[in-house]
């Protein structure tokens, strides 16, 4: 079996222009450099490596510019959202297109996948490293990590938010407020006068501002009134039955992603018609589907937020930007079929 051909290198490239290696690599690999090369070294190098059939090393090339064009993502969640249902799916695909578009690779951090706890640190090295930097997502990121890769002056950008000052890193979060806001004042302006508002974990920040919405339209029709409900009142059909009663709700606004779908079977299973009987908005995403065609909603641009989060971790890469802060994606509130006048 005869020898595999050697591959050609930098040096054969080098003799074969007739210049030093130094010159064949500033060339190749399209450094700036204060030696400044002509315009007919720069032909002959090219030709040079045409006529050898050059192939570069892509590790020499990253080394060369010192940088791997890689943005990594990582999600604190437990699993990875491989599919298109998945809830982080449309944020990943803003990520990749936007990655593409400035000239990027992405790279998926999916170790310790269906684990509880999802790291960054192994053995006390940050695990990201092989990227020039990183997109992380996650309910509930974890701080101490975040510190971490702050303190090491890691670029990085969390989708979502998290216990650290809104200064102290950079975040892309969708702007709920306001879409919640009009949402409200959208039941108002059909005449109901109670509403139930849908939440369990009023911990999470983005729960908060939903509620924040809806509790400024209320106090400012001065004559409206907004229940919370939580888990404790979907425990069975009674439970929502009593809820819905007792406090003479007409109208349902659904704040949580997680109680969304309970919600709907137990309404379902107490055969209550939507709109006629209960008018509901959906202020979470709706990856999942929906019994309705055409919902009254709130709808997010996840795949917005993922761009933005690149076009933000870009800048941090390349040092042309030296504060933080979190950056606003808005919301859209949208009237379908599932209210209507009480």
């Amino acid at each position: 079996m005869p020898p595999k051909p050697k591959r050609p290198t930098q040096e054969d490239v080098a003799r074969l222009a007739g210049v030093s290696r130094g010159t064949v690599s500033l060339v190749l690999n399209n450094v700036q450099s204060r030696v400044v090369i002509s315009r007919e070294t720069r032909e002959r190098v090219i030709a040079a490596a045409r006529e050898l059939q050059y192939s570069p090393n892509p590790v020499a090339q990253m080394l060369a510019r010192g940088t791997n064009r890689i943005i990594g993502f990582f999600t604190f969640e437990d699993t990875f959202p491989f599919s298109p249902a998945d809830f982080y799916y449309p944020y990943l695909l803003g990520i990749q297109r936007e990655a593409g578009k400035q000239d990027y690779n992405v790279i998926l951090f999916t170790r310790n996948q269906g684990t509880l706890s999802r790291r960054i640190f192994t053995d006390g090295m940050n695990s990201l490293r092989l990227a020039d930097g990183v997109v992380l997502v996650g309910n509930y990121p974890d701080p101490a990590e975040l510190r971490r890769l702050a303190d090491e002056d890691y670029p990085f950008v969390l989708i979502g938010r998290c216990s650290l000052p809104q200064d102290a890193i950079d975040t892309v979060v969708n702007d709920h407020t306001p879409a919640s806001y009009q949402a409200t004042q959208h039941l108002i302006q059909l005449n109901h006068r109670r509403l139930g508002f849908l939440v369990d974990d009023l911990n999470l920040e983005h729960h908060q501002e939903r509620l924040t919405g809806c509790q400024r339209a209320v106090q400012e029709a001065g004559n409206v009134e907004l229940t919370i409900l939580n888990r404790h009142d979907l425990q069975s059909q009674a439970h929502l039955l009593t809820a819905l009663r007792r406090n003479k709700i007409t109208a349902l606004i659904c704040g949580d992603r997680t109680l969304s779908t309970p919600a709907l079977r137990l309404i379902q299973r107490l055969q209550l018609h939507i709109p006629e009987d209960l008018s509901l908005i959906f202020l979470v995403s709706s990856t999942w589907k929906l019994p309705f065609a055409n919902p009254t909603r709130v709808s997010f641009n996840p795949e917005l937020v993922g761009r933005v989060a690149v076009q933000r971790l870009v800048k941090r890469i390349t040092g042309s930007i030296d504060s933080y802060q979190q950056l606003r994606v808005p919301c859209k509130f949208i009237a379908g079929e599932t209210t209507a006048p009480c």
